[in-house]
This record gives structure tokens, C-alpha cells and sequence, in this order.
């Protein structure tokens, strides 16, 4: 009895760990994927209104307007607009980048907000760009955006690459960007503050912290770990480490714009 009981515990031990091992796993990718769309009545519509909305609406802008996600009233998606290339989009995220993936969401529900952002790529063109992209190209140079920024290799990676920035930002997201960066600070670039025991202080990009170090990258690349033992206060403060161009003329602004809306994969060479 005594070698069954064991036997039972060792089985009963066995069983556990593998269930423990399965519910750590993502949901396994879907297969076999229709091209068309299975869900698009007027219902499914209205489901997937609501669940982009919740889900989508604070980075794309609630009717799609764009934000800190791309435009979808163009109707133009850079990884495809099929349905079918849309669903791999939503459920997949998009690597190196802040869209995640939607894996915790059943089939139907991602298929459901396919629908509506197909719809929403049917209510036409972004907002207009109303300033010269040549003479923004000058206003660009002249501020000496590349001190930090790059576009197409050329430049600095101290801020983000601007290369496609037309396809992911809205003209209005690239507009405020300018005259008030601190408005909406891209999540791989928000600043930190150190303050060593000599009262010396460190600004940077927030790379990573942990309970005992914070990692930062200075503006001039240089990347820099402090021990919090050595330190007497690190600040994560709401402030872009980019300054304000609100100063810029209104010309100068929508000229800079314009130019920024025109940098594309296909067109920033």
C-alpha cells in the first residue's frame, strides 16, 4: 500500500506540473486563417466599435483620426490591409514597436475589430498638410533636429528615428510633437533623472531599473548604470528631453510638418 500511495503521489505530482507548464504558454497561433473577414454584420460592427475603442482608440484616436499610432482613415496600412493580413496584424502586434499583440482575445473578437477598422479606412484621406515640405526640410536642418533625431541612417539616435514617421504619426500628433513634446512622450523615451551622495546630477533616456541599478543613455549615446546604494534620489519626471519649438513661426511649424508628414518608407532616401 505504501509503494501505491507513492506511486499516486508521484503521478498526482507529475499531472500538476505539467498543467502548471500549460496555462504559462501564449495561446497557440491560429491556423489556417480565411482571407475574407467571417465577421462583418451590423452586430460585429458595432462589437468591434466598442472593442477598438477600448483597446485601440487611446493610440489610433477614437474615430481613427491617428495619435500616437498611425492614421486608419486613409485606408493605406503599411503591413497590409487585407482582412486577412489585418488579423495578423492585431493578433500579432508589431515587433520593435509600441502596437502589442492581441493573444488574449478569442479569434471572433480580433475578426470583429478587423471589421471596423476596414470601415474606418473607408471615411477618407488624413487631414491635409498645409506648409511646403521642401522649405520644412530647411527648418528641420536649420534647428538642428538631426542633432538628436535620424532619418535614414543619418543623424543621431538619441531621439526617435523619423524616417517613416509620416506613416505611423497623425499631422496633428507631429504638429504637437513640436510645440509640445511633453505632451505625449513616446514610451521608449521617457527621461530619468539620478542624483549621486556629492549632489551631482544625471539626466538621460530611462533604458531599464530594477530594485537595486537604473540604466540611462545620455543625449550624447553614452549609456550609464548607477547602484541605488550610491545614489539619493532618481526622479522619472513628465518632461520630454526634447525642447519646445513653440517659438517657431506658424509657417516655419506647418512647413517643418509638412515636411515630417512626407517622410515615408518609399520617400526618405
Amino acid at each position: 500500500m505504501r509503494t501505491l500511495a507513492a506511486l499516486m503521489c508521484v503521478w498526482l505530482s507529475w499531472v500538476v506540473w505539467v498543467s502548471a507548464q500549460g496555462a504559462g504558454r501564449q495561446r497557440p497561433a491560429p491556423t489556417n486563417i480565411p482571407e475574407k473577414n467571417p465577421f462583418t454584420s451590423p452586430a460585429d460592427l458595432e462589437m468591434g466599435r466598442k472593442l477598438y475603442q477600448g483597446r485601440c482608440g487611446h493610440c489610433h484616436g477614437q474615430e481613427g483620426e491617428g495619435g500616437r499610432g498611425a492614421v486608419l482613415t486613409s485606408g493605406r496600412f503599411r503591413h497590409g490591409g487585407s482582412d486577412r493580413e489585418l488579423f495578423m496584424t492585431i493578433r500579432n502586434g508589431i515587433p520593435n514597436t509600441e502596437m502589442p499583440g492581441a493573444f488574449n482575445l478569442p479569434e471572433m473578437e480580433v475578426w470583429r475589430i478587423v471589421a471596423y477598422v476596414q470601415q474606418l479606412g473607408r471615411q477618407g484621406a488624413p487631414e491635409p498638410v498645409v506648409g511646403n515640405s521642401e522649405a520644412g526640410a530647411a527648418v528641420y536642418e536649420k534647428n538642428g533636429c538631426a542633432t538628436c533625431h535620424t532619418i535614414n541612417g543619418k543623424g543621431s539616435y538619441a531621439a526617435p528615428d523619423l524616417t517613416d514617421i509620416g506613416t505611423k504619426r497623425a499631422v496633428r500628433h507631429i504638429r504637437q510633437s513640436i510645440v509640445d513634446p511633453s505632451a505625449d512622450i513616446p514610451l521608449d523615451y521617457r527621461s530619468v533623472t539620478v542624483v549621486d551622495r556629492a549632489g551631482k546630477a544625471t539626466s538621460g533616456i530611462h533604458l531599464n531599473e530594477d530594485e537595486y541599478s537604473v540604466h540611462l543613455r545620455e543625449l550624447n549615446g553614452t549609456v550609464r548604470s548607477f547602484m541605488k546604494s550610491e545614489l539619493s534620489q532618481v526622479t522619472l519626471p513628465r518632461q520630454s528631453l526634447m525642447p519646445s519649438y513653440a517659438a517657431l513661426s506658424k509657417s516655419d511649424v506647418e512647413d517643418l510638418v509638412a515636411y515630417l508628414s512626407s517622410l515615408r518608407p518609399e520617400t526618405a532616401q
